[in-house]
Formats: structure tokens, sequence, C-alpha cells
């Protein structure tokens, strides 16, 4: 397919091979290296793995190794599923399950039972090492380009399936906000994990224009002085992120237009942006711009935008999510928000029934029956702009990670001295500060930090309730049900 993802990829490489295509603080790698690399792991890859065109479990964190990875499974016609080292073992093992292929590329070390698991020594050597790639045929159009593994409610992850014409209809997109900051050469910032799908915007974004990704690992990101330096000498000028890690770097008052003075374009996504943090935004960085976007995992990464600019932070409140993108539409059904277009998702992996609940068939304003995806946020529209008031549901956005309560809830219900476990959000304002959970015990032995130490086994660190509290007995609605209200009381 001529303008195929990776067709795109190819032709950055053809006019800028020598180009460093990403970067971290501890290595690099350019565009042609990349390309050869994954093109040599990629033929690998189909002979190893010949008729299994199952996807592969990519895990490791923000090193260049990883991109190649990924690059390969595609180009040998498969998707691949990231997996960042911050997740527990526990939810590793059930990706991998859920995944179902006995190979996992690891650019990190990895032991798991019952797979084999290629790792970094042997990565590189495979990566250094030409095959022929003339009988493997690369994933285009409908076929599910890779795989993001989110929170469910039943207490086990769910694999998002995003095809490459999903992602070749965002990326038609988030090039041209990208355009928005005038540059010939972009150096995008990389915040995300590459399993959390806020990492899509930056990585192909950048890929695809012959940009430089400039990563943040965890070491740099607990560093903050160390990271300040990093951004500067990499003169980042597109930033991609949560509102949470802007607002971090915020407390400390380097973080401003004389560190970064390259600065041109904020681009939000994951979870809600206030007027506060806009606000203060732009008194640091006066000539930046900020473009506010929305959209879940299932709809490929982000389907709205808007710039907030100071007309739209003196008129409005609550800031709009914005506009569609072309090739998608958003309507409002019962106060919810339901998104239709070509960059919704395949659906869940091996998932059925899930898929069926959340892709339903809708009817458009011309009476034309279409699939569209019920996203579990409020929202409304005023004539202008698309608003986002909350969740229908018990799922949350923390820090930008989407995280099912239920998920929570049924781990914590897992362990024999829990009777009964209710979770929920601590807010300050329009912001969730924490998760707080409620928990009915049985005996003395388990206490607080005997919960905690136990749920991160089996959840990652964003999931696990930063306080909990023992009660006696949970309160009771008329219906029977857990009263959650009577329990968000407890916060006040």
């Amino acid at each position: 397919m001529r303008n195929s993802v990776l067709n795109q990829i190819e032709n950055v490489v053809n006019r800028y091979g020598e180009r460093i295509a990403i970067r971290t603080a501890s290595d690099q790698i350019n565009y042609r290296s990349l390309w050869q690399q994954s093109d040599n792991l990629a033929a690998w890859l189909g002979l190893r793995l010949k008729e299994n065109n199952k996807p592969v479990m990519v895990y490791g964190h923000k090193s260049p190794q990883m991109i190649v990875c990924f690059l390969a499974c595609v180009k040998s016609g498969r998707a691949y599923c990231p997996v960042d080292i911050s997740m527990p073992r526990t939810r590793i093992e059930e990706i991998a399950s859920s995944v179902g292929n006995q190979i996992i590329l690891a650019a990190e070390p990895l032991e798991l039972e019952g797979y084999e698991v290629i790792g970094p020594d042997m990565l590189e050597n495979i990566m250094a090492e030409e095959h022929d790639l003339s009988y493997v045929t690369p994933v285009s159009g409908d076929d599910v380009y890779y795989m993001i593994f989110t929170s469910g409610s039943t207490g086990k992850p769910k694999g998002v399936e995003i095809t490459e014409r999903n992602l070749r209809g965002f990326l038609n997109w988030s090039k041209e906000l990208a355009q928005k900051t005038g540059m010939e050469h972009i150096a995008f910032l990389n915040q995300a994990p590459f399993s959390f799908d806020l990492s899509v915007m930056d990585l192909y974004t950048s890929m695809t224009t012959g940009g430089t990704l400039v990563c943040l690992d965890k070491k740099l990101q607990s560093d903050m002085g160390e990271m300040f330096l990093f951004m500067k000498e990499n003169s980042i000028n597109c930033w991609v992120s949560t509102p949470s890690f802007a607002e971090m770097c915020m407390s400390d008052k380097n973080f401003n237009h004389q560190l970064l003075e390259n600065m041109k374009l904020f681009l939000f996504c994951g979870e809600k942006l206030t007027k506060e943090t806009a606000c203060k935004l732009y008194e640091r960085f006066p000539e930046s711009k900020i473009i506010n976007t929305y959209g879940p995992t299932e709809s490929t990464v982000a389907v709205t935008s808007v710039e907030i600019d100071r007309k739209i932070l003196q008129e409005k409140e609550l800031l709009p999510i914005g506009k569609p993108k072309a090739g998608t539409d958003l309507f409002i059904k019962d106060g919810e928000i339901l998104i239709a277009g070509d960059t919704l998702a395949k659906g869940y992996y091996n998932n059925p029934q899930k898929t069926a609940e959340s892709f339903i068939e809708i009817e458009d304003i011309t009476g034309q029956k279409i699939r569209a995806y019920k996203t579990g946020d409020k929202g409304y529209f005023d004539g202008e702009y698309f608003y986002c008031t909350g969740r229908k549901d018990f799922q949350i956005k923390l820090h930008g990670y989407r995280i099912e309560l239920g998920d929570i809830e049924q781990n914590l219900m897992g362990f024999p001295e829990i009777e009964q476990a209710v979770v929920l959000p601590k807010t300050d304002g329009e912001k969730i500060k924490c998760l707080v959970a409620f928990v009915k015990k049985e005996g003395e032995e388990v206490n607080a930090k005997s919960i905690k130490s136990a749920l991160k086994e089996k959840l990652p660190a964003y999931m696990v309730p930063k306080n909990i509290k023992f009660i006696d007995n949970m309160p009771m609605t008329a219906n029977g049900k857990i009263d959650r209200k009577k329990l968000e009381a407890e916060f006040t």
C-alpha cells in the first residue's frame, strides 16, 4: 500500500537516513539503522514464526531497541503488544497469556516460564544479521497494527486492537497538529511509556514526519533537574504529555520559556486539561500554543482538538475538548459521548462479548446505520465545541492512565481476608488526586501496608490506592447496593 504507515516511515528513511530518529539519555539511533535493524528482525520473525501470525508481546521501556521491535513485528505481518517494565509480574503473565504467542521480544531482561523470551543480547545479534525479507508480507489495511491492554472491570486487562488503517487515519490528522510548530525538523517529547497509547501520538507522528523523538525514561523523570537539562539539550519544540505531567513540571520555577526557548506547541491528551493548568502554562510559555485533544484508546489515541487560546480561557470555565477530526463523528446519546469514524478500533482481542457491548450500531443524521463506540464519558455540544464532563461508570483517569475501579476491587476481594471492597477517586475540584479503598475485612492480621504490598504484586503502581480505610459495614442503598455516595462523604 503506497501510503501505508510503513511506506511513510520509509520515505523519511530515504530522505533523512542519517537524522537521529530516537534519542534517550543513554542511547540513540538514526533512521537508516532503525530501518535496517527492523528489516533484519522482521525477516528472522518470519522464519521463526512461519504460519503463526499471532500478535507479539514486546517488553521493555524507552530503548531504541523497543521501537526496532515494533517495526519488525509489523513488517513481518504481525501486530505488536507493548508492555512496560513498570507492569507487575502477575499482569505481565496475564497479558502474555491473552496474546497467546510463545515468542516474546524483550528489550529489557525478562524471564517468563513457558515462553521463549528473546532478550536484549540476542535481539542485538539478530538485528545485526541481514536476511531476505521477500517472503514476509507487512501489516496493512484492516490488519491489526498494534494492541494495547487497558484496565478491565472484571479484574483482567483487555487488549484493544488498532488496525493499520486506524493508525493511518490518526496520523493524517496528528501530522497537521504537529505542523503548528512551524518547524521543518521537530523534536517531539515522549513522556508516556510505550504501553500507554498517548505515546503513539509522539512516536508515529515523529517517525512519519522525520522528527526526533526525545524519550524521558523512568530514571530521568525521577530527577527533575536532570530531566530539564536533557529537555534543554535536545531543544524540545513539540510537547506531548498528560496535563498532570506538565503540572508536575510547573511545580519547579525553572520550568519556563528560558529553559525551553524552542518550545512551540503543547499537545495534551489522556485526561482533563483544566483552565488553571492552561493559564499557568501560558504564564511560563507566552509564545507557545496549547492544544487540548480527547479520545479513548478504542478510537486510536485522540479524535478531537481545540487550540486553547486566551479568548477561550477568558470565556470558558470548563475547557472544551474541541471538534472532531476529518473522518470522525461524535454523537451525544443520553448524555454519553459516542464516537464513529475511520479510527475506531477493530475490537477487543479474543473478546467478542465485550466488543459487542462497547461497539454498537447507531443511526447517523441521515438515518444510515454506522458503527460507534460507547465511550462511557458524559458530555455535551454547545453548537461550536464538544465538552467532556466526567464518567457514567466506574472508570476514571488518573495521571493519564485509564483505570477501571472494578479492576482494583476484584483484585482486593481476591484476598481471603477481605470480605468487601469499594475503590473511589478523591478529587480536588476538577482533578482526581488519588484513589481511596474502603475495605471490610475478616480478622485482624491484615493491615493497609500488607494490602498495598499484595496489590503491587497484581497491579501497576498507579492502580494501588493511596489510602485504605477499614470499615465495619458498607452503607447500602434501598436497592441493596453499596452506597458509594455515602462513602464519598467520608472524604469531606
